[in-house]
């Protein structure tokens, strides 16, 4: 990746080629044809056909059963060893009940010759993946709007969850750290930044907490749902309420039913975030710190914060040889 090697204050004579208004130009999922996506393809492929086999006989459940679980029967699979065979009568139990992509099991026949899927190592490679999507997101952002990045500045962007507003920290040079956080915090760059910092992060990192990440959960839902944000909020009574001193709660439930793709699930959804609602009402929006988060950015590569990985560019390399 080409890096440029200056920074000149006539940078900032662009600031108004930013596009305000635009969509965002950072994406914190990119589509990528994982290891797993590639099998549940193959194994489709295969029971679709196999499923309309079984559907020839008079009984298609008694004939997958014969198959693989009857040795007396002429159909009996014993060509196959007792984990394929049971991933074939799964896969194919699951075909008759439901149709594609109701059941996938990766110990089938077919992959006898492959090596063993790993899920750990194929979310690493996800990671790695689309580090370096947002990172030509972010040099292609920066490129077309006239920002120069000298080589070796090392910035840091930390974000707060609850307006997504983005600081650049790091570097003494204003100008500059202004022009970048103008631009990032456009259309929702700051928001799609900070879920890729969350979806980047491994069990070690020291930058979540239990009780931060379920906040965060809490009051994202909440403002998804009734367009509310809990920290602009008023507590009376034990209560998080609205300028007109309606329980938002309520108005979470109400709209929960008016949805129809939440509705059915409002119940469930109302009794989980209620409870998390009445304590954090009860004990003050601050007594759980906020899910700040805060990523490295140097020579054209984001770099993790506060944990053991890092899927940056020097991680992507060592990946590769």
């Amino acid at each position: 990746m080409n890096i440029n090697t200056s920074y000149t204050a006539g940078a900032s004579n662009n600031q108004n080629r930013i596009d305000y208004k635009g969509q965002s130009a950072i994406k914190s999922t990119n589509e990528v044809m994982t290891e797993a996506d590639r099998r549940m393809k193959i194994l489709d492929e295969k029971y679709e056909k196999i499923n309309e086999q079984n559907k020839r006989f008079q009984d298609p459940h008694g004939h997958i059963f014969d198959k693989y679980r009857n040795p007396h029967s002429p159909y009996y699979r014993n060509d196959l060893t007792k984990p394929e065979r049971e991933a074939a009568y799964s896969m194919e139990i699951g075909w008759a009940n439901h149709g594609r992509g109701g059941y996938y099991n990766f110990n089938d026949a077919i992959f006898r010759n492959e090596k063993r899927y790993d899920p750990t190592q194929e979310s690493v490679e996800k990671k790695l993946f689309n580090r370096q999507k947002v990172n030509e997101q972010l040099q292609d952002l920066f490129s077309k709007n006239g920002i120069t990045i000298p080589k070796n500045m090392n910035f840091t962007f930390t974000i707060d969850p609850n307006h997504f507003k983005l600081v650049v920290g790091g570097s003494t040079d204003e100008s500059l750290t202004k022009l970048i956080e103008d631009l990032l915090n456009t259309s929702n760059n700051t928001r799609e930044l900070f879920f890729h910092i969350m979806k980047s992060r491994n069990d070690d990192s020291t930058q979540f907490t239990p009780d931060s990440l379920a906040k965060f959960h809490l009051v994202n839902q909440i403002k998804t749902v009734t367009g509310y944000n809990l920290k602009d909020l008023n507590i009376v009574n034990g209560q998080f309420v609205t300028d007109k001193g309606v329980n938002i709660f309520d108005i979470y439930k109400e709209d929960l039913l008016k949805n129809p793709y939440t509705a059915e699930h409002a119940r469930i959804a109302a009794s989980h975030y209620g409870a998390q609602l009445f304590d954090l009402a009860k004990n003050g929006f601050d007594s759980i710190p906020d899910l700040v988060l805060s990523i490295g950015y140097q020579n054209g590569s984001l770099h993790d914060i506060g944990q053991k990985e890092n899927y940056g560019v020097k991680k992507t390399v060592e990946n590769k040889r």
